[in-house]
């Protein structure tokens, strides 16, 4: 009986998600290029497993377990939409703005991470998850410390890309950025608070990365 409880929680969850209405960034889609005369190209590299929504696996010995992937379509605007514009946004607040910006995007994805909440564990054994995994291979031979209680559900993002900046005179500059980002909230049944943090992740990640190069 347990094990099968185990297996419908999810179930539950994303009954609560509201029909996967997306969440709203408010005019994030409408300021972003007011000022800037830049190109913004984004050549979207990512695996389709950053852009589809899922909720990972009901197995409870799978390392993905209450772990979503909330996906572009979760946001509104989307989340490439959403960097374009902020990216636009922080190029229109320069003097020298360049000819025009290409963002290879590597890796772009939030994760809505409910496996220690549902497990009732304070275990930090795979409390991270596989996105977890990720940052601190990425962050090897840096410091890496993320702050969040462990056993609390917690949205978490990245951005991984290489950036190619063409400037109106002088040299073509190319750099790649990574950028993470992570807020707990209260419970797996806490809707409103899954959705708030999201949206936070999501802006402060897309501001962070439009401030970083």
């Amino acid at each position: 009986m347990r094990s099968l409880l185990i297996f419908f929680i999810p179930l539950l969850i994303l009954t609560g998600c509201g029909g996967n209405k997306p969440y709203v960034i408010k005019e994030a889609s409408t300021v972003g290029s007011v000022g800037s005369s830049t190109v913004v190209v984004i050549v979207d590299q990512r695996p389709e497993d950053d852009k589809k929504f899922s909720f990972g696996s009901m197995l409870v010995f799978n390392d993905n377990y209450g772990i979503w992937t909330l996906g572009d379509t979760q946001f509104s605007p989307e989340l490439p939409e959403l960097l374009k514009s902020r990216v636009h946004k922080q190029l229109a607040t320069l003097d020298a703005q360049p000819k025009r910006v290409e963002i290879t995007l590597n890796r772009m994805i939030i994760q809505s991470n409910h496996q220690a909440d549902l497990l009732q564990s304070v275990s930090t054994n795979g409390s991270l998850g596989p996105l977890g995994v990720l940052i601190a291979e990425t962050m090897h031979g840096k410091e890496f410390e993320l702050d969040y209680d462990k056993t609390r559900p917690f949205v978490m993002g990245l951005i991984k890309a290489d950036i190619r900046i063409e400037p109106q005179q002088g040299d073509i500059q190319e750099q790649s950025v990574f950028i993470s980002k992570i807020e707990n909230f209260s419970h797996h049944m806490d809707f409103k608070g899954r959705e708030k943090a999201a949206i936070n992740v999501a802006t402060e990640l897309a501001d962070n990365f439009a401030t970083s190069f």
